[in-house]
């Protein structure tokens, strides 16, 4: 970026307050960079300005001792109103500074009450979820309990069915003997019947 007579002098301004004087090499080095010609046309007519400057202050005189108070007074009143002004912004700021930190420890509050409800509002759905599992790994082992039940009915029920087929074949096993016997039985009867 190139300097500009306007960085060169302000950077001179501040060495002279600083009670340095502004050379060259000084004020090259406060810039940090910049060349000796550019800095050398702008320090020439900072040394102009400055000298105009001097001339005119010997040129109007001592300051008269009236106006010497008068400036004293009138510089009193200025710091006494400016003071006052501070005072009043010192008061102002404060007054804003205590309504927005009431605001603020308000929301901070309202934001604590509502982080207090979600961690309730957390605690009962793992109490929740907690007994939703238990009841699951209950239903769960009920229902293992019930399959195994269910198997040891149709097992039985196998069992039935076949004692039943069983029974069913000795029931008519019986049943034909019965009828061998009922049929040897009437035979003989009937022959008894035919003899004198």
């Amino acid at each position: 970026m190139a300097l500009t007579r306007d960085d060169i002098w302000a950077v001179a301004d501040r060495l002279d307050a600083e009670g340095k004087a502004p050379t060259l090499a000084a004020v090259r080095k406060a810039l940090g960079s910049g060349s000796f010609t550019t800095i050398s046309e702008a320090m020439r007519e900072w040394h102009q300005r400055r000298k105009e400057k001097a001339d005119k202050a010997q040129e109007a005189g001592p300051v008269p001792p009236d106006l010497d108070e008068t400036v004293r007074r009138f510089a009193q009143e200025v710091w006494a109103k400016a003071t006052e002004i501070a005072k009043a912004e010192v008061l102002r700021l404060t007054s804003e500074y205590t309504e927005a930190k009431k605001e603020w420890d308000r929301e901070r509050q309202e934001l604590e009450a509502v982080a207090e409800d979600l961690l309730a509002a957390l605690d009962e759905l793992q109490a929740k979820s907690k007994e939703d599992q238990e009841a699951f790994a209950d239903m769960a082992r009920r229902l293992v309990e019930t399959e195994a039940h269910v198997i040891t009915l149709k097992e039985q029920a196998r069992e039935n069915e076949a004692r039943i087929e069983e029974l069913r074949r000795e029931n008519d096993r019986l049943h034909a003997l019965l009828r061998r016997a009922l049929q040897q039985d009437g035979g003989t009867d009937e022959n008894q019947n035919q003899q004198p």
